[in-house]
């Protein structure tokens, strides 16, 4: 799919986003939905999910590629809405969500909405 010609317009919606976020095919897109998405399925499992099982949903359950999963997992951590064991992000991290999560603000995910 990302490799369609992003020129004609086509777009997707990431069937697992409950917001329904559409998509460009874009060389770099988007991973608002993404980390959204996983939060959510990181939410279900209160032991936590590993980055192979992270890396799998998203190829099986996303319009996203599985190489997206550690950049969104390490944005999702750095805005402290999830916490890694180990710090180090490999096939043997463990990402659980955050004690707290934050607070929303105006994000750059939502001025890239405007």
């Amino acid at each position: 799919m990302w490799k369609v010609d992003p020129s004609y317009g086509v777009r997707y919606r990431a069937p697992r986003d409950t917001q329904q976020q559409m998509l460009n095919l874009v060389f770099e897109p988007d991973t608002g939905p993404l980390r959204r998405i996983l939060r959510d399925f990181i939410f279900e499992a209160p032991d936590g999910r590993t980055i192979p099982e992270l890396k799998r949903y998203a190829l099986l359950e996303t319009v996203y590629q599985p190489g997206k999963v550690i950049d969104a997992v390490r944005q999702l951590r750095n805005a402290g809405a999830v916490t890694t064991e180990p710090r180090a992000i490999n096939t043997k991290t463990r990402v659980h969500l955050a004690a707290t999560p934050p607070t929303p603000s105006p994000s750059a995910e939502q001025g890239a909405l405007w």
